[in-house]
């Protein structure tokens, strides 16, 4: 809407230029003039769009130079098919266009003064915009009908470096980049045709030699007295660090409602897992009151989230047992900061058993770092812990009675033993044998044994405290371990009691079997006394029960039950080395991969002329006691390597070498010249070190090692070979096995350890990353074998395989396994068929 004065309140502007040049002309077009073109401006970029018809055409200037123009780059020539652009032959571009390129510099025919007709009088709203014009702040301007500036206020002058003089006559072109003149072009071009102003448009300037501006643009269509439009009139205000201002807002606003739609997926993400775990997790304040839990944790507690939030575990019930541990371990961890387990049972609801559970402590901290609460994470171990104690009673236990195992056995008698030194009392050890039990495994299978065995461990149960340990040694052999014995008539009425129940007939189904014991007893109150040395007392003892005519028991020490006296039996054994009363029988020793006989055990034998064959357990001990075994020892050691070396001469040539294995005592080690003494008998017999194997009791390293390791490293240097007997009555022998100078690994009783195959895979693999070889000894069934085979278990001894031989089964042996391997060698020469 324009505002004019009465006419006679007009008054003259100044003559700026001629009447022509403010006349309207017809468009290139075809548009009649104050046709409105299809200009478009998108007010979130103010970018301008038009079309080529909306073009303006060529100036008075233009004609004025003959058709010339000013000089483009490539940047700004002529594309084909789009009208030409004024001055720069282009089609119009929208001012924020990123491909603009500088107009060239003023052009030297351009007029420098420009007027309006003097008789040209103007509205008020052009009078109020020539009034603005002396502002030094405003950047206001006048421009005519081809848009060149009439005037400029000194702020529109000194943005460009000018003058306001020194602005008239110039354009858009001369001034800014391209794309920006030509988007301004075509806006002032559109007012004056439309006569509509254009109010504070959002653009981006475009300059030739700086950063680009956003600036907010009116401009209204200068008119004169008669309302006619002679040019345009534009006030422009810089807006970048608001534009900017809003740039960067918008940025934050999208980063942050990124950051938010990130939070609400990994929020929603962590309540699925949370919701989805089967841990009871749980969020506390300072005061230990619940602020949140998980389903997982409802369902263990029995109660919802909002019964529990606000509440204390003490509040809701939590068991007393277990209350003080939990809360101390979260108290704790506000205390510290640190992350906490635990581990904590409870009574079980329905069977009675305890349920286990392992939580995890964790503190919750606030943005400042600051412990605020915990946050903990319990999960349900019952079956982890019922697994456990399933696999820990399966490795401490024989698998046939339930009873007690040999490891567990040795791990309670040792600690029996350090115990019973300390309170003064004493302890009973009852070793006790089954008698004729082989004839039941043999006659009706090891089925109908196993029950035997099973009804027998019973009533050994039944017969015994509580507190009492039964064990099973393996084969027809248990022992009872008994405490705090004051009265040794107490022991003898237990050992009367176990022969008297064991002596009941046993009822399998239609078979009533019979069985009798022979039990050895020991006492003992001295704290120095080794659980080994206590057991092969025990055993010696059950020996002399057997003895004396089986189902009967023994004391050791007990004159009065017929214990042979100390006198007399040393005589006997000086008298036995004198009249060659010992002699040696000979245990195979096999392959467990070819069956083949690799070598022999050479044992100790007694021919006594009034008690019988005794065997080493009757002797060895009281002869190592009193210092007799130097000689028997000796004896053995010859006597063993000479028949060596006489199944040596006697074998084929390409035959494999054997070995002989001699028991060795710590008094033999211990004795000067031991390691002179062997060296010279395997000189004299002509035996490679290699085919002699001393074994040493495990309970003598052990006890003794550290002062027996030169010995060993001695014999071993000399290239005999060293074994450990007996090996697994304590768990001190596995850490035991890097410190000595052995080769072999005798597992004794190893086909109880074969009915564990975790235990044994353990004990063999150990073993073997040592670079030693495994004997298995005591196997006594082809089940055992296989899974000893299967276990990769080396070489074996035992019944199965070949009882102790005299020297006549001895050379059959070798016989028929010297024509086996003859076949082999035979068949491998054939080749396959």
């Amino acid at each position: 809407m324009s505002h004019r004065l009465p006419r006679d309140q007009r008054h003259a502007v100044d003559p700026l230029v001629d009447t022509a040049a403010a006349a309207p002309r017809p468009h290139a077009d075809g548009l009649a003039p104050g046709t409105a073109p299809s200009t478009r401006v998108d007010p979130s970029t103010g970018t301008r769009a038009g079309t080529p018809a909306e073009l303006r055409p060529d100036t008075p200037a233009d004609r004025a130079r003959g058709g010339r123009r000013r000089p483009a780059d490539s940047a700004t020539a002529p594309r084909t098919g789009d009208a030409p652009h004024p001055r720069t032959g282009d089609a119009p571009h929208p001012r924020h266009a990123l491909d603009d390129t500088p107009a060239g510099g003023i052009d030297p025919d351009l007029p420098t003064t420009t007027a309006l007709p003097a008789t040209t009088t103007l509205d008020v709203d052009g009078l109020l915009v020539l009034n603005l014009l002396g502002s030094d702040e405003e950047v206001v301007y006048v421009k005519d009908r081809e848009s060149r500036y009439l005037r400029a206020s000194l702020g529109c002058a000194r943005q460009h470096g000018r003058t306001p003089e020194e602005m008239v006559g110039l354009d858009d072109f001369d001034l800014y980049a391209e794309a920006y003149a030509a988007a301004s072009y075509d806006d002032e071009q559109r007012v004056m045709r439309t006569g509509r102003p254009i109010v504070q448009q959002k653009v981006r300037e475009r300059w030739h030699d700086r950063p680009d501006s956003w600036v907010s643009v009116s401009t209204f269509p200068l008119r004169d007295a008669a309302g006619e439009v002679v040019g345009v009139y534009g006030i422009s205000r810089d807006i970048t660090s608001l534009v900017r201002a809003e740039q960067e807002m918008a940025l934050m606003a999208d980063a942050t409602e990124a950051a938010n739609a990130e939070l609400r997926r990994v929020e929603s993400q962590l309540r699925a897992v949370l919701d989805a775990s089967t841990d009871a997790i749980a969020k506390y304040d300072r005061e230990l009151r619940y602020q949140y839990i998980n389903p997982a944790g409802e369902q263990s507690r029995g109660t919802s989230l909002e019964e529990l939030i606000g509440r204390t575990d003490r509040e809701i019930g939590m068991g007393d047992t277990s209350l003080a541990l939990w809360e101390e371990a979260l108290r704790r961890v506000l205390r510290t900061g640190e992350p906490d387990e635990i581990e904590f049972s409870v009574p079980g609801t329905d069977d009675g058993a305890e349920a286990w559970f392992h939580t995890t402590v964790s503190p919750d901290r606030d943005s400042t770092g600051a412990v605020v609460g915990v946050l903990t994470s319990t999960r349900d171990i019952t079956a982890t812990k019922q697994a456990e104690a399933a696999l820990a009673h399966q490795a401490m236990h024989d698998s046939v009675t339930g009873l007690a195992n040999r490891y567990l056995l040795m791990d309670r008698l040792g600690r029996a033993v350090r115990r019973t030194g300390r309170r003064g009392a004493r302890l009973a050890l009852c070793f006790v044998d089954v008698d004729h039990f082989k004839e039941i495994n043999d006659t009706y299978g090891h089925d109908v044994g196993d029950r035997v065995l099973t009804e027998l461990s019973a009533r050994l149960t039944s017969v015994t405290r509580p507190r009492d340990l039964v064990a099973r040694l393996g084969g027809d052999e248990f022992v009872i371990l008994r405490e705090g014995v004051t009265e040794d008539d107490d022991v003898r009425r237990l050992a009367e009691t176990v022969v008297r129940v064991l002596a009941e007939p046993v009822v399998d189904g239609p078979l009533s079997l019979r069985v009798s014991a022979s039990v050895g007893v020991v006492l003992s109150a001295d704290p120095r006394t080794t659980a080994s040395e206590l057991l092969r007392d025990a055993d010696a003892a059950m020996y002399r029960a057997k003895e004396g005519g089986r189902n009967r028991f023994r004391v050791s020490g007990d004159d009065a039950e017929g214990e042979v006296s100390s006198a007399t039996l040393v005589a006997d054994l000086r008298r036995a080395l004198d009249d060659g009363e010992f002699r040696l029988v000979y245990q195979p020793l096999l392959s467990l991969v070819d069956q083949q006989v690799l070598g022999f055990e050479a044992l100790l034998r007694w021919d006594h002329p009034e008690r019988g064959t005794l065997g080493p357990r009757d002797f060895i001990a009281f002869a190592e006691r009193r210092g007799l075994m130097a000689g028997i020892g000796g004896w053995v050691l010859r006597a063993a390597c000479a028949q060596l070396a006489r199944w040596r001469r006697d074998a084929d040539d390409d035959a494999d070498p054997l070995t002989i294995a001699v028991n060795v005592t710590v008094r033999q080690l211990r004795a000067d010249g031991f390691v002179e003494q062997v060296a010279a008998v395997l000189a004299e017999n002509d035996l490679l070190p290699s085919q002699l194997r001393l074994e040493v009791p495990e309970r003598a390293l052990l006890n003794e090692g550290a002062e027996l390791a030169d010995v060993l490293s001695a014999l071993d240097g000399i290239g005999v070979q060293l074994a450990v007997d007996d090996f697994g009555s304590s768990f001190a022998a596995l850490a035991l096995l890097p410190r000595i100078p052995v080769s072999v690994v005798k597992l004794g009783r190893f086909a109880e350890l074969a009915d564990h195959p975790d235990l044994a895979a353990a004990v063999i693999e150990v073993a073997h990353g040592l670079g030693m070889s495994v004997v298995g000894a005591g196997i006594e069934s082809s089940v055992q074998l296989r899974r000893l085979h299967a276990l990769a278990c080396d070489d074996g001894q035992g019944f199965l395989l070949g009882r102790p031989l005299d020297l006549p089964d001895v050379e059959r042996l070798l016989a028929a396994d010297d024509a086996a391997r003859r076949a082999r060698a035979f068949a491998r020469r054939l080749g396959p068929r």
